[in-house]
């Protein structure tokens, strides 16, 4: 081949005969080709090299940005303060001279339990030796003076402050006749006497106590153990005794009022559930009934699946032989994917995991707390936690000018329907087992705002001779609602152009109670309009039933092996009003139709239909007491009739409720005398002293003969016409349980709640004044086109700062207390 031969590229044959040593069948394949190939080759080999270190470079250089920027921004958030600066002022140590309104002292407990150990005809022992058959002490609490008394000594017209004095229950049970017994103990911190405030009251309507709680525990877990173990086993998978992760227990009872039982006893049916993560949605179709009269406990009946035995041995009998059906539910498998546990699962959402948003309080806090005593805006008011009923607020002032002398929580009931006997004889008022106990370790963050103050609060208990303090019971915050107070927005030249608005920012007070299954919000809400709201919501686990055909008209099923039975929950408060004075009237106001001639319209006998309203005055208690009817629409009017605006209209207060419910049981039939408030949505009774609350802590047992009788508050008729008027409100709601129920109730739909509204109380809305308020028009009149004013009346919005840091995580690793119950049953000793 001749040298000058030009180099040419291998045709499509050519590059397919190309054999491994570089020539080709047919033609010549030279070294130079091999060369400018491999050339080419180290060529590429290069330029992705340089390729690579530019992308290294860039990634590095943006990086170096990247750490720069997040460097500045730390920098830069370093300069930012943390919110707070001129704030109110926060002391909630217990005070050294209690209010008229604050629970019992540690000083106070001292004094009072040494007078009740000293006192030979009471003839009391210590916690250490409680027992049915011995007299000890149930709970002492504050008991609240005279309200006359009261009344002199706050608008000082007397400086002689009322006796502190302690209400103390005490159990009998070593008498001849055992009965419960109430004294009222002082005067405190030294007491010197005591009085008899009620006696003689059943001893068979006193609450399950811890003694004998345990007590008939071990004697019913011992019997069914040694009696049908292998039936629990077959039929539950597990074991009441020595079971390792697969016990069943015996944890939630349903007593038995002798208005349904139609005998003088007391009895108790004790459920059996699965221990798992929550045994309350794991409820099985077996139960005991006790009768726990006194010391000495028996079973009196028993049921498994659908069918009734007189004990445990007639059951086993009955089993072994085959004349019942037996069941068979399976133990749960119980890891993080439990249908009831509240673990974190699903599809995980926001997928970036973005924090949520917080509140902050940017120039500190705008209420102020002394002891138990709140200060915000124009609002005053004192609040305490009661050992039986639960939160409570007294002398509510707006401008210095009470409007209500007492607000709070009387009673928390639940009213159960179902085929087996422990939903069919379930209707709980939890009194039963005193409900200000029931509120412990409130969690910043999520029950409250990080930014609240959270306050302990004390009781004095069956089991100690000294006030037992839990942390985090209540919470005082103010928040932006989101929803603003008022607005309006006037956009066209035609009706004059502005905007004026005003964030919703309110003060609340909360607490949280957790009733075995479920939990109770329990708000006070304080605006600057001068409304108050009293808000009740529940959440938590439904009451689950083990699930049979025969419970489907009581209940849906929700689960494989559980049905959610129809339940009523029902709360009772109190509120006495005093608006512009103890001299009240009340009145409503009456909407009705009313038809006039239509002179309009070209027939003669034309008429228009009109709404009306006309005052109608309540002038004695039977009259007042409010059954709510859509057909008769109307306000509710509390005032004083000697003050009046500049036009003649009583300075009033409006009760507004928003969570009516009725009671549908028959009155006077089973438990429902016991809860005889329930009858009303509002009853509004005269002022006495003797008339403190609607409900009790006997009330689930005592339906025959209420110790607390509210039906009687209504029945004498006292007048009401310019007296000391207290309304006695409830509210409600029918709750049928569905799957989103599990595995806990969610909270939206789920409140109820009322208003105290002034009603021509005002010249104008008092939050006018605020400096909350927004207002943006034109600096010239109807032109926006020259410029705009915005309007603030608060400290400038730009200045930054960081929220504080919530340290409760840490907290709560040293002291698990806050939250948790341990060593002997929680709490703190003071």
């Amino acid at each position: 081949m001749d040298e000058n031969t030009e180099d040419k590229p291998l045709n499509r044959e050519e590059q397919n005969n190309v054999q491994e040593n570089g020539s080709h069948v047919k033609g010549e394949y030279t070294n130079k080709d091999v060369t400018n190939k491999k050339n080419r080759w180290k060529i590429g080999i290069w330029q992705l090299v340089i390729i690579v270190l530019v992308v290294v470079c860039v990634i590095l250089l943006i990086t170096l940005i990247s750490v720069a920027v997040v460097k500045n921004k730390e920098l830069e958030e370093s300069k930012v303060p943390t919110c707070g600066g001129h704030t109110g002022v926060i002391d909630i140590s217990e005070q050294s001279e209690p209010s008229v309104f604050s629970d019992l002292t540690a000083a106070e407990v001292k004094g009072l339990t040494e007078y009740l150990y000293n006192n030979k005809e009471l003839n009391l022992v210590r916690p250490s030796e409680a027992k049915v058959n011995k007299n000890y002490m149930f709970l002492a609490e504050l008991y609240l003076p005279n309200k006359k008394d009261a009344v002199a000594y706050l608008d000082g017209d007397t400086v002689s402050k009322p006796v502190r004095q302690a209400k103390v229950v005490l159990f009998r049970g070593n008498e001849t006749e055992p009965e419960i017994q109430e004294i009222v103990v002082s005067p405190l911190p030294n007491p010197a006497q005591f009085t008899v405030l009620r006696e003689k009251i059943p001893f068979t309507h006193r609450p399950v106590t811890g003694p004998e709680l345990g007590a008939v525990l071990f004697m019913i877990t011992a019997q069914a153990h040694d009696k049908i173990s292998d039936l629990l086993s077959e039929s539950f998978g597990g074991k009441v005794w020595e079971c390792g992760d697969r016990c069943l227990v015996f944890r939630y009872i349903t007593p038995v009022s002798s208005a349904l039982s139609g005998e003088k006893k007391r009895l108790i049916w004790f459920w059996l559930s699965q221990d798992a993560e929550l045994y309350i949605l794991h409820p099985l179709d077996f139960a005991i009934l006790v009768e726990m009269d006194g010391p000495n406990y028996k079973i009196v009946n028993v049921w498994y699946n659908g069918h009734a035995a007189d004990s445990l041995e007639t059951l086993k009998r009955q089993y072994d032989s085959g004349t019942i059906d037996k069941q068979r539910v399976p133990f749960p498998q119980t890891d993080d994917t439990l249908f009831s546990k509240m673990t974190r699962r699903g599809p995980a959402f926001p997928e970036s995991g973005q924090r949520p948003p917080v509140q902050v309080e940017p120039d500190g806090k705008r209420y102020s707390i002394k002891g138990r005593q709140v200060t915000y805006m124009n609002w005053r008011f004192d609040f305490r936690m009661s050992t039986s009923m639960g939160p409570q607020v007294y002398d509510i002032r707006y401008q210095n000018k009470r409007i209500v002398y007492e607000l709070g929580l009387q009673e928390i009931a639940v009213f159960y329907s179902g085929h087996k006997p422990t939903m069919m004889f379930a209707n709980f008022f939890d009194s039963v087992g005193l409900i200000g106990p029931q509120g412990k370790g409130l969690v910043p963050g999520v029950d409250c705002p990080a930014h609240a103050t959270f306050l302990p609060s004390s009781h004095l208990l069956e089991g100690s001779d000294k006030l037992i303090s839990f942390e985090n019971v209540l919470c005082v915050f103010e928040q932006d609602t989101g929803m603003p107070i008022r607005r309006h927005h006037s956009y066209s030249s035609y009706h004059g152009i502005f905007y004026e608005g005003m964030p919703g920012h309110v003060l609340t007070l909360r607490t949280m109670v957790t009733v075995a299954n479920y939990d109770y919000i329990l708000d006070f809400i304080f605006y600057q309009n001068g409304a108050i709201e009293t808000k009740a919501v529940s959440t938590g686990y439904i009451l689950a039933n083990a699930f049979t055909e025969k419970e489907k008209d009581f209940g849906p099923q929700v689960h494989k092996y559980i049905a959610g039975n129809l339940h009523h929950h029902l709360f009772s408060f109190k509120a006495d009003l005093d608006i512009n004075g103890i001299k009240n009237r009340y009145d409503t106001m009456d909407i009705s139709t009313t038809q006039v001639p239509n002179q309009f319209n070209p027939d003669p006998n034309a008429k228009i239909t009109m709404a009306k309203y006309a005052r109608n005055q309540k002038a004695f208690e039977k009259a007042a007491a409010y059954k709510f009817n859509f057909d008769t629409p109307k306000y509710h009017i509390f005032y004083n009739n000697l003050v009046n605006n500049n036009y003649g209209n009583p300075k009033s207060y409006r009760v507004l409720m928003k969570g009516i419910s009725k009671q549908i049981l028959p009155e006077n039939e089973g438990n429902e005398p016991a809860g005889a408030w329930s009858r009303y949505q509002m009853a509004v009774t005269k002022h006495s002293d003797k008339e403190r609350t609607s409900s009790s802590l006997y009330a689930i047992f005592d339906a025959e003969k209420p110790v607390v009788d509210f039906q009687s508050y209504i029945d004498n008729n006292d007048t009401l016409t310019d007296e000391d008027l207290v309304a006695w409100i409830s509210l409600g709601i029918q709750h049928i349980p569905h799957t989103e129920d599990l595995p806990v109730t969610h909270t939206p739909g789920m409140d109820l709640s009322f208003f105290l509204l002034p009603y021509n109380y005002f010249p104008e809305d008092p939050s006018m004044a605020s400096r909350d308020s927004v207002r943006i028009e034109p600096k010239t009149k109807n032109n926006a086109n020259v410029g705009i004013n915005f309007i603030r009346h608060s400290k400038p919005r730009y200045k930054r700062c960081l929220p504080k840091k919530n340290m409760y995580q840490e907290l709560l690793q040293k002291n698990p207390g806050i939250l948790f119950e341990y060593g002997s049953g929680g709490g703190t000793a003071i």
